[in-house]
């Protein structure tokens, strides 16, 4: 058992999908499907069984994650690679909830999350791979920082007419935005530095309110001795 047994729950669902897949072949299918299968047999050991459930078949493989975003996304990464490879692998991810069903052919999955992870998938076939803003919004919470490498994409609709902003996976976003911080923190530096310059320039002579106190106290302490001992 896994700890989906308690439906529906909040996860981040990730939608595996051979682009077209209903296109191909019957050997080709099968050959595809293969890959697919040694692909989630090689990257799912890196999620804990418990917090992970998958449902694969037609070309397709759903894999929801329970409240684990950064895995969720680290999974899609390395999934990534069997696209580069030739897969052809479209993503889709979402963060939202899910439940287990009975269906025709045995337990599905099922719910809102998977319903918009599959539309991302297959609307994924420029990018390979698209998240939502929930998912981002998800992953901004439980990794501060990281949801800077899901830039804005494009905006989908669904068939109920709702629209969806969908981000694209670009880490060089996340070097360029630690670029800029760092350019700013320079900048700052260098104009605080120019202005401490200009008023050490602009005002050399600026009063010193403790400066003519400082200068008397030699002449006090004299007077002083001098009245102690009687001499003028």
């Amino acid at each position: 058992m896994t700890e989906f047994e308690h439906f529906p729950v909040q996860s981040s669902v990730v939608l595996l999908r051979i682009c077209d897949y209903a296109r191909r072949s019957v050997a080709e299918q099968a050959r595809l499907s293969a890959q697919l299968d040694a692909v989630l047999a090689l990257l799912l050991p890196d999620i804990p069984e418990r917090s992970r459930l998958v449902l694969a078949g037609n070309g397709r493989a759903a894999v929801a994650v329970l409240d684990d975003a950064p895995a969720a996304l680290a999974f899609a990464e390395r999934a990534l690679r069997a696209h580069d490879a030739g897969l052809g692998l479209c993503i889709g991810i979402d963060h939202g909830p899910v439940e287990v069903v009975s269906g025709e052919t045995g337990e599905e999955l099922a719910g809102d999350g998977l319903a918009t992870a599959s539309l991302f998938a297959a609307s994924a076939t420029d990018t390979s791979l698209l998240v939502t803003q929930n998912f981002r919004t998800a992953l901004a919470y439980m990794s501060p920082g990281a949801e800077s490498a899901l830039v804005p994409a494009v905006s989908l609709s669904d068939a109920g007419l709702r629209t969806y902003q969908a981000f694209s996976l670009d880490r060089m976003a996340t070097h360029r935005r630690r670029r800029k911080l760092m350019l700013s923190a320079v900048v700052t530096a260098c104009v605080l530095l120019l202005v401490a310059v200009s008023l050490r320039l602009w005002m050399p002579d600026r009063p010193r309110p403790l400066a003519g106190f400082v200068k008397s106290v030699p002449d006090t302490i004299d007077r002083f001795t001098r009245n102690f001992h009687g001499r003028p």
